[in-house]
């Protein structure tokens, strides 16, 4: 260090040099304070500088860190209670899972990353003192948006996710489901951050934007995860579900799904907010700073999932989409954050001495830290007005800090340098680690606190809920008058109760493989080698559909049978009662029921009853599948109830159900 000094502030004179990078004159140091190109390297990778993170200079732009791509605001000694959070709300998830517990898997799965983002936003104060109105703004917005968007858009997905003979990625159906719901579900989770952006006066910065954006994503998640997985709160405080299908349900709806939509949409927030400097950089890549780029990136994302989640994959493979792209789009975004923050460089002058947020060195106030590169605009406001040198302030040097000065600063006052090539000048930046000040706003003990009373309340909400909405034990029932509804006799007519049509015999369906279906009017039809489907569009309860596939039984069970074809249509369900004796074209067969929550990119609020039964005759299996939506529990004052108690929860089990059934006509 050099003894030269400048009078009024009694600082070391810099030693500077000008930068390949963007010809400005900068202090003397690893990398440029202008343009944060780095100046140890030459050519274009050195304005680029991939291998050091604008945010985080510790780490390269490619790698897939969750904390440092969705709190790019915390400073280098922060992250350590952030990433102990997220492993926590991990373990959490996994352990009640493996209990089953449905309240507590509601509250973790939907609170746990928008509670650490706004314990990040709280720490930080990306809006400098105001953080409150915009911050609930974003969220309250996004939530309404999310639990409107989950009833209206939810709907078109049930239809798309209900178990079909006939189903196909390419219907009408599942096009709707698989690009306009998430799509549309995009757009809408950007809306808070657009009105925000209109709201804001004074200077804006890039991960203002970011800010914003995720934060309205994530209210908007927050809400279709509880509006998605409340139907679970009717079945008690136990999921009655398999570890693996409660795994698939909290990691989809608790992790991947608020992570992909924050990072998507903040992405966006970043690139609409995002105003380049007055000075041009070396560093290329300005198109991925693009709102157009971010928004086709978004929904190419959402699109891509919203066709995975109607595929009918196993929860594994499901799983894994989901993970890969997480990982697409926190590269993605942490690229395109990185050229932000390069390009929107806008302070090229030497300014007064500051602690760096990052390396805790007494730097010159400048866009980026000469001593680690980190970007001014990546470290918060407040830590940016504490962090300047006092003014009037002797600091002693400090025994652990090799290297601490002694000066006297001022704390407007630039920094004195002195020009390119002058020899003798002070070559690197004292450490000024005893008065860096605190690396966090709020104590560890707050942040966990706040952790566990925010899942404390709304778990404590939701088991209230789930004691509420649990319906009571069925009353006993007397003997002879507890079967299911009545199954008929061959050749009987059919009067059409649905539909108030006279009697009928139906119109008559020959497979090519052999077995016959016979079926009253008002259907529509759709048909495949394999079988029939037919939907039924009731006034009460909505649209029903039945399925009748049929094929050589190969050696299969009927039960076995039931097993692999709902083991293929919904994983993981699990039965909520078993027929009692089933018969399929008066051959004795098996079935159960199931009630079904498909999981999808943009949310879904009801829940199905699907009834799958299964009889072999002469080699012969023949599979029928019945879904609809869950009714209530149906009770003598029903107008479903025929006078025989059943568990049926479908509107076709007790209408045209039993005509079909009982009509089909094995080989």
């Amino acid at each position: 260090m050099s003894d030269m000094t400048s009078s009024p502030a009694d600082l070391p004179v810099l030693a500077t040099v000008e930068c390949p990078s963007c010809g400005v004159v900068v202090p003397d140091a690893r990398f440029c304070g202008a343009c944060g190109a780095d100046l140890v390297h030459r050519g274009v990778m050195a304005s680029q500088r991939l291998h050091c993170y604008a945010p985080f200079p510790d780490e390269p732009v490619v790698r897939v860190s969750v904390v440092t791509s969705l709190f790019p605001h915390l400073s280098h000694r922060a992250k350590a209670p952030f990433r102990i959070g997220f492993g926590f709300f991990l373990v959490l998830l996994l352990v009640f899972s493996a209990a089953g517990t449905s309240a507590p898997l509601i509250a973790v799965s939907a609170l746990s990353v928008p509670l650490l983002f706004l314990i990040y936003i709280w720490e930080v104060d990306p809006y400098e003192g105001s953080f409150l109105p915009p911050t609930f703004l974003c969220l309250l917005l996004g939530a309404g948006l999310g639990a409107g968007w989950a009833i209206v858009g939810g709907s078109y997905v049930d239809k798309a996710l209900a178990p079909s003979l006939t189903s196909s990625l390419t219907s009408n159906a599942s096009i709707v489901a698989a690009i306009a719901v998430p799509a549309i579900g995009q757009l809408l989770m950007s809306v808070p951050m657009v009105i925000v952006r209109r709201l804001q006066r004074g200077p804006i910065e890039a991960l203002d934007g970011f800010v914003a954006g995720a934060t309205g994503a994530l209210g908007f998640t927050l809400a279709a995860t509880i509006d998605l997985m409340s139907p679970w709160l009717s079945n008690g405080q136990l999921t009655h579900a398999s570890f693996l299908a409660n795994v698939t349900q909290v990691i989809l709806r608790g992790v991947t799904l608020p992570l992909i939509s924050a990072l998507a949409t903040g992405f966006i927030g970043m690139s609409y907010w995002n105003k380049l400097g007055s000075r041009p950089t070396a560093a290329k890549g300005r198109w991925l700073t693009s709102p157009l780029c971010a928004l086709g990136l978004a929904l190419l994302v959402q699109v891509g999932l919203g066709f995975t989640d109607i595929a009918a994959l196993s929860d594994a493979v499901l799983i894994g989409i989901h993970v890969a792209a997480l990982v697409v789009l926190i590269v993605a975004m942490r690229v395109g954050l990185h050229y932000a923050l390069l390009h929107e460089a806008v302070d090229v002058r030497i300014g007064p001495p500051r602690v760096c947020a990052n390396c805790s060195h007494l730097v010159p106030a400048m866009a980026f830290c000469p001593q680690c590169g980190v970007a001014e605009r990546a470290t918060s406001r407040p830590h940016r007005r504490r962090a300047t040198w006092p003014r009037s302030q002797g600091v002693t040097s400090d025994p652990r800090t090799q290297g601490a000065i002694t000066v006297d600063a001022v704390a407007d006052a630039p920094w004195p340098t002195a020009p390119p090539g002058t020899p003798g000048v002070m070559v690197g930046f004292p450490g000024a680690h005893a008065v860096a000040g605190p690396s966090h706003g709020l104590s560890h003990p707050v942040k966990v606190l706040l952790v566990l009373a925010g899942l404390g309340l709304l778990t404590l909400t939701l088991v209230v809920v789930a004691l509420v909405a649990t319906p009571g034990p069925p009353p006993p029932c007397k003997p002879l008058q507890c079967q299911g509804p009545p199954i008929g006799h061959p050749g009987e007519s059919f009067t059409d109760v649905a539909h108030g049509a006279p009697e009928v015999d139906g119109s008559l369906y020959r497979n090519a493989k052999g077995f016959t279906v016979r079926y009253p009017p008002g259907a529509t039809i759709g048909t495949d080698p394999d079988g029939i489907e037919l939907t039924y569009d009731y006034t009460n309860g909505g649209p029903s559909h039945i399925e009748i596939l049929g094929t050589k039984a190969s050696g299969a069970t009927p039960q076995t049978a039931v097993e692999q074809f709902a083991g293929n249509e919904f994983p993981g369900a699990q039965a909520v009662y078993q027929l009692t004796d089933p018969f399929i074209g008066y051959q004795p067969g098996y079935g159960e029921a199931f009630d079904v929550q498909p999981a999808s990119a943009a949310g879904s609020t009801g829940t199905d009853q699907v009834v799958v039964a299964a009889a072999v005759h002469n080699g012969f299996v023949i599979i029928v599948q019945v879904e609809g939506s869950l009714l209530p529990t149906v009770t003598a004052n029903s107008m479903y109830f025929d006078g025989h108690p059943s568990p049926a929860g479908t509107n076709l089990a007790y209408f045209d159900g039993d005509f079909i059934i009982n009509r089909i006509g094995f080989p």
